[in-house]
């Protein structure tokens, strides 16, 4: 017995086993992204790897507290997540002769789920480095994919993943109230765009997590993650129940910590310089801001544990290392025609909003108008007391495209075609019973299942906007005459409430954008138009159109606020909402002709008096 090789080998498996503890060692020794070799050290990235270590090891104890992070756009916390559920399956230290990790990854949407595996998870499990094993071709299989058991029993799939430790990972979509994930029983939850779930799938969902055997006795280990919106949301409640953490930078010269960025403060601005150069506030030394960053510390905002339930992390695009100075500004709705306040705030800055000039959100609009017990129609026979219409908005891209894209950057540009069918009575309440994103871009498709659905749901009229229609609108009025329609939003006019019918080919109905936005959103407020809730799956991404908009404030020529509606990301589903509420209003007032605008509940005149308005006006000299 060799007992120098003996020790050598003990030790060598001892160093092992000590450095996978830390997930950021694990991650950087074991794991690649996008082909290059996955790294938290040095280049600024150390707010970062003290979340994951803070995650991967800290919120494991018995006496720990949920984590909530509150992030900008493209910071990584999606990949975060990933990342770290690989190092929980594949470190060896969960599972095995020790109790398995039961991880569950919850999206608003099972959409969202699958595409989260598709793009992020797999990927990282495909491209971990390769082990000693090889395949049937010689080529060495990674080291999460000998880790995963592959066998017929296990039934790996886009929503689950089972590891031969024992331990799992399941991607999965709570649904509207958390039914779908009732009975399992979990050790760890990441919540992933959770700004976009609804409270009670929420406060359900953390219900599996009473048997957890890692974390706080009967709550387990929480994680929340997701990108702001709306204050008053239960995404903000959760923030102002935290310790509010923010990251401070550590001077190179003086060694004091300044913040960079402060909530509500344009400082940063004086403090970094430009590029990649940030100056200490205390001493006033010029430096990297990256080498600043690795020397830098999380700083609480509230320091009595007693006085918080949660342990929260802000982290926006100031401190990725990919953003610089200058990237930032061009973000600035003074500097950017596409951006707004709403969307620097939330997505740069990563700050929650209000204001009427963010209109909605999902758990507001699910409260004032869902129908919970109702579901999708699938059919609809023709009726004397209602009228059924049918709105679409025609874009560019299918489904899956999009959703592609979206993961890539968070361009609001580019769309795909919608559908949305209501019933409306005489009191203008409507019921929403069928919406859909068509799955194929092509234009004989489109127009079959238009002419599909028209039938389906015995369509009254049938309203397409002319943006990307000309063609296909055309070929739809040849088949199904005064039955289509299409729909041109016009700028400010005299008369906002007008709409002109203008005999074209099709007919064309004319409106002011901002006046029928305003209305629309207000009958969203009001709970006038009826959402089938039980169908929920269904109907969360529109839910999620809803909620892209944002009204922008401009100074026109004459020096008088102008107030316009503007995307914040996608929101095709609420622009078809619209043209079928418009085929409503057509029918039910025949042709607009008995509007009276007294009578309208339309609160955007209200609106431009309003003190949002008022904010954005220069000060006259």
């Amino acid at each position: 017995m060799n007992s120098k090789k003996d020790d050598k080998d003990y030790f060598k498996d001892l160093k092992e086993k000590v450095l996978n503890m830390d997930p950021v060692y694990w991650a950087e020794n074991n794991l690649t992204l996008d082909g290059d070799d996955f790294t938290l050290h040095g280049g600024g990235y150390k707010p970062f790897a003290d979340i994951y270590r803070y995650i991967g090891i800290k919120l494991l104890e018995q006496n720990s507290k949920p984590v909530v992070v509150v992030s900008g756009r493209q910071v990584g916390k999606t990949t975060m997540a990933a990342i770290l559920e690989c190092y929980f399956c594949g470190c060896g230290l969960y599972g095995g002769d020790n109790y398995p990790a039961r991880i569950l990854h919850a999206f608003p949407t099972l959409e969202m789920a699958g595409l989260y595996t598709k793009t992020k998870l797999q990927p990282i499990i495909s491209g971990s480095k390769p082990s000693e094993v090889k395949d049937k071709r010689g080529k060495p299989k990674s080291i999460l994919e000998m880790a995963l058991d592959n066998s017929q029993d296990t039934n790996n799939s886009l929503h689950f993943k089972q590891f031969h430790s024992g331990n799992q990972i399941f991607i999965d979509s709570p649904g509207k109230e958390g039914d779908r994930i009732r009975g399992r029983t979990a050790d760890i939850v990441f919540f992933d765009e959770v700004q976009d779930m609804l409270r009670e799938a929420i406060n359900n969902t953390t219900k599996i997590l009473s048997a957890a055997k890692y974390g706080n006795k009967g709550d387990g280990v929480q994680v929340y993650l997701g990108t702001p919106k709306k204050k008053g949301s239960h995404y903000h409640n959760l923030w102002l129940n935290s310790n509010q953490q923010y990251y401070y930078l550590g001077c190179l010269k003086c060694k004091e910590y300044f913040p960079l960025y402060t909530p509500n403060s344009d400082e940063w601005e004086k403090i970094w310089l430009k590029e990649f150069t940030v100056k200490c506030t205390h001493c006033g030394h010029e430096q990297d801001k990256l080498a600043a960053a690795e020397e830098g510390k999380w700083i609480a905002t509230i320091k009595d544990d007693k006085d918080y339930k949660y342990v929260g992390f802000h982290i926006n695009q100031f401190f990725h290392p990919s953003f610089s100075k200058e990237k930032i500004l061009s973000e600035k709705p003074e500097n950017n025609i596409s951006a707004t306040e709403r969307s620097f705030q939330n997505e740069v800055l990563g700050e929650f909003y209000h204001g009427e000039n963010a209109p909605l959100d999902i758990q507001e609009i699910v409260e004032a108008c869902g129908d919970k017990d109702r579901a999708f129609t699938g059919f609809i026979k023709p009726q004397e007391n209602k009228v059924v219409v049918m709105g679409v908005d025609f874009g560019l891209k299918n489904d899956m495209e999009q959703l592609a894209e979206k993961t890539k950057s968070n361009s609001v540009g580019s769309s795909y075609t919608t559908a949305v069918i209501m019933t409306m009575e005489n009191n203008q309440l409507c019921s929403l019973q069928f919406a859909v994103k068509f799955p194929k871009n092509d234009i004989m498709y489109k127009k079959d299942f238009i002419a599909e659905l028209m039938q389906k749901y015995s369509v009254n009229l049938c309203i397409g906007d002319i943006g990307f229609s000309q063609d296909i609108s055309e070929l739809l009025y040849k088949d199904h005459g005064d039955k289509y329609m299409v729909s041109r939003a016009q700028p400010k006019i005299t008369n906002p409430s007008k709409v002109n019918l203008v005999q074209t080919f099709p007919n064309e109905l004319q409106f002011e954008k901002e006046y029928y936005y305003s209305e629309l959103i207000n009958k969203l407020k009001t709970g006038h138009i009826r959402m089938p809730i039980k169908s929920y799956d269904s109907i969360s991404w529109l839910l999620h159109h809803c909620t892209n908009m944002e009204l922008k404030v401009s100074i026109s020529r004459s020096n008088e606020p102008r107030a316009m509606y503007v995307k914040s990301g996608i929101n095709d589903g609420f622009t078809a909402m619209l043209n079928a509420y418009l085929a409503g209003r057509f029918l039910l007032t025949k042709g607009f002709k008995e509007l009276d605008p007294k009578k309208l509940d339309n609160k955007f005149s209200k609106i431009k008096q309003s003190s949002v308005i008022l904010a954005h006006m220069p000060k006259m000299m």
